[in-house]
């Protein structure tokens, strides 16, 4: 019987996470019927394809296949996310400044203004630190990170210097 260490467990759920939902319900849909011995285990989990020699060259495989797309996403960032961050933060310059503005004419509610700004700055500076800053742990998140920065620059998407690129 082959055992799995917590680490390994962990790994295989944020990289293959339909592989491991795939043996989670195997194991759910076998029951407690049978005592949880090496063949029940090996009848509950009937996946010889997943085993074999190879393994150790597959998961290099894997390793530099994520290795590639982090190289291609910190260019992207490079490239297209930093005009991007530079972009959201003009913009709530701009905004923070005309509320400025507006508060010292005496208009009411610009607290309500000034927060939601504030934690607008706060997203656009979390969505750097993934993007640009490579703070995530799974492709997924960069992707995740790269839409929730479109889209908060799709507020603006009527301003002269929004690209079409950055359309979510």
């Amino acid at each position: 019987m082959t055992t799995i260490n917590r680490g390994t467990l962990l790994e295989l759920v944020r990289n293959r996470p339909l592989l491991a939902a795939e043996l989670l319900g195997d194991a759910l849909a076998a029951g407690d019927e049978e005592p949880a011995d090496g063949g029940t285990l090996l009848r509950r989990f009937p996946r010889p394809e997943l085993t074999g020699t190879d393994e150790p060259a597959l998961a290099a495989r894997y390793r530099e296949i994520v290795a590639d797309a982090r190289r291609t996403r910190a260019h992207r960032a490079e490239t297209v996310f930093e005009g991007l961050i530079a972009f959201l933060r003009a913009r709530i310059a701009e905004d923070l400044n005309q509320l400025d503005r507006s508060a010292d004419a005496g208009e009411p509610d610009s607290h309500k203004v000034e927060r939601d700004l504030t934690a607008k700055r706060d997203r656009v500076d979390f969505l750097e630190s993934v993007l640009v800053g490579e703070l995530y742990l799974a492709l997924e998140e960069h992707a995740q990170a790269e839409h929730l920065l479109k889209l908060e620059a799709s507020a603006y998407n009527w301003h002269t210097d929004y690209q079409d690129k950055w359309r979510p």
